[in-house]
């Protein structure tokens, strides 16, 4: 890339991806940190399992118990997780956010399989009682701490709509259908992570409890406005009370009363106007992975990374790990596609609204360490 370094290191800072590989060494692992030292990415996410080689194992006809003890991403243990992290740190900067998904129970990347100690998932810590929430989110965030990470993207606060949603209900992942009470939980598992000194995320807004289809397969529809509405409520309770530690993630979710062209991921609408304008949130905004079913069968990454942004996103997440052919970091082609909709206007205010960006994930990293 010939732009300028700091323009680079701007873009990037806004850009989060995955890497191949578990061991320094390891040729993937260290093609792809070299492509984000290169793209001066902000953030890695990590993940035990590799989609890729799992879906290839199942096809040949292992069981999905075999495919996934064979089919190692990042995680083997906590021991060679931190080393990992460590080894990320050294390639590109200290200041490099590195991010999991550990909402808890099966909703994991850090499996007692692999070492790490057990915790609930969402629907059984709802039904805990007050002391033992407090303790279930200490273990929760401590296991995460194990790991050695920044930032988990949890805690989801989607509610338990209908015992037919395969993603929240069907995973166990949603706290409760009780708006407030889904809030009194997230509230007790961020301020466990924040205590430890560790970056939080909600998710995955406006709510993703009200569909009916995996977003990872497809983009789903809203079937009701009334569940709008009250999917919004934890929002609506939990954003006055947050501090710059505390992200939310944007849904691949299709409301079309609201917005029938974008999700609500790639809208400004929802991104800018319901959940800056309307909500008040001035935290970081990142999009959930770019490369699942209901964003790639409409847009190629690139294209849905410069929308997020238009859209008014922080930061763009592609974890690289979906089914289907293994992909080589994607990150220089994300940056270089941000960086043209600069030059020619597409993306609002310029390379000043990406700083605006960079700043917030800058004051988030700040905050959860106590600066």
């Amino acid at each position: 890339m010939s732009w300028a370094s700091a323009d680079r290191r701007l873009i990037g800072r806004c850009v989060m991806v995955g890497v191949r590989g578990a061991a320094p060494g390891d040729p993937e692992l260290e093609q792809d940190l070299a492509i984000c030292a290169e793209a001066c990415v902000g953030g890695v996410i990590l993940f035990d399992v590799d989609l890729p080689t799992m879906s290839r194992l199942m096809a040949e006809g292992a069981s999905i118990e075999t495919a996934r003890a064979q089919a190692l991403r990042n995680i083997e243990s906590p021991e060679q997780t931190r080393a990992l992290v460590r080894h990320i740190r050294g390639a590109l900067g200290d200041d490099v956010i590195i991010a999991i998904d550990h909402e808890g129970g099966e909703t994991t990347r850090l499996r007692p399989s692999r070492g790490f100690d057990s915790t609930r998932s969402a629907a059984d810590f709802g039904a805990l009682a007050g002391a033992e929430q407090t303790l279930e989110a200490e273990r929760l965030a401590g296991v995460a701490l194990q790991a050695g990470v920044d930032l988990n993207f949890a805690p989801c606060v989607d509610l338990r709509m209908s015992p037919e949603n395969p993603i929240i209900a069907g995973k166990r992942r949603a706290y409760g259908s009780d708006p407030h009470m889904v809030a009194q939980c997230a509230e007790v598992v961020v301020a466990a992570h924040r205590a430890k000194g560790m970056l939080t995320c909600l998710k995955h807004f406006p709510g993703h409890g009200g569909v009916l289809m995996d977003s990872h397969l497809a983009l789903p529809e809203v079937a009701h406005r009334s569940m709008c509405d009250i999917e919004l409520a934890p929002y609506q309770h939990l954003i006055p009370k947050l501090d710059p530690s505390t992200w939310i993630m944007t849904a691949h979710i299709e409301e079309s009363d609201i917005d029938a062209a974008l999700p609500a991921s790639l809208s400004p609408i929802h991104t800018t106007q319901r959940l800056r304008r309307d909500l008040g949130f001035d935290g970081v905004i990142v999009t959930d992975s770019l490369d699942m079913g209901a964003i790639v069968q409409r847009w190629s990454i690139e294209d849905a990374a410069v929308l997020a942004l238009q859209a008014g996103a922080d930061c763009v997440l592609d974890g690289m790990n979906a089914p289907g052919e293994r992909r080589a970091c994607p990150a220089l082609q994300i940056v270089e596609a941000i960086k043209n909709a600069v030059d020619d206007g597409r993306i609002g205010g310029g390379m000043d609204r990406v700083k605006m960006s960079a700043d917030r994930i800058r004051r988030s990293r700040h905050a959860a360490r106590g600066h």
